[in-house]
């Protein structure tokens, strides 16, 4: 069941990080369609900035939970490498508690205001007029399988330590 579950939320997170890199190539071609058109027809399309900026936000939160499970944040190398690999894992059970924390509370306040702002019908100031609700629930939905991740994290290193003394 355990392993079902963890399954799933991996293809999520695939999925997530698919659509992130989506998300890259939308945005190229909106910019490189937007540079032709102003090169051979001297339009420029008033929206493309618009939407290649809420794209950016759309990427960013899109692939920063496939990016933590892959382990490929930055990292004090320098630091870690100097220690045990007892004290590694320590240190990685008190980065994943401290970042589920965080993650947690970004999340639900996250989801609080993306609500408050749905339910206020509040609509960007720009040409298009995109409910903002629309563009942030990205934001706590990422987080949301950031914080998930981070207890993963938390887990797999629980576990490491254990196995490693019952070894030693």
């Amino acid at each position: 069941m355990l392993l079902r579950i963890s399954n799933l939320l991996d293809s999520i997170i695939n999925f997530m990080a698919i659509l992130g890199r989506v998300v890259i190539i939308i945005i190229s071609l909106l910019i490189i369609g937007d540079i032709v058109s102003l090169k051979f027809f001297s339009y420029q399309f008033p929206w493309v900035l618009e939407v290649s900026e809420y794209l950016l936000v759309f990427l960013t939160f899109l692939g920063v939970a496939w990016l933590l499970r892959e382990d490929g944040h930055i990292k004090l190398d320098l630091l870690l490498n100097r220690l045990s690999e007892k004290n590694r894992m320590r240190m990685e059970i008190l980065n994943s508690c401290i970042g589920a924390i965080i993650s947690l509370v970004i999340t639900v306040y996250g989801f609080l205001a993306t609500w408050n702002l749905h339910m206020r019908d509040i609509k960007t100031e720009t040409i298009l007029e995109i409910p903002r609700s629309l563009l942030i629930v990205v934001i706590p939905v990422g987080f949301l399988f950031v914080f998930i991740q981070f207890i993963r994290n938390f887990l797999s290193a629980i576990n490491k330590l254990k196995s490693r003394r019952e070894k030693s």
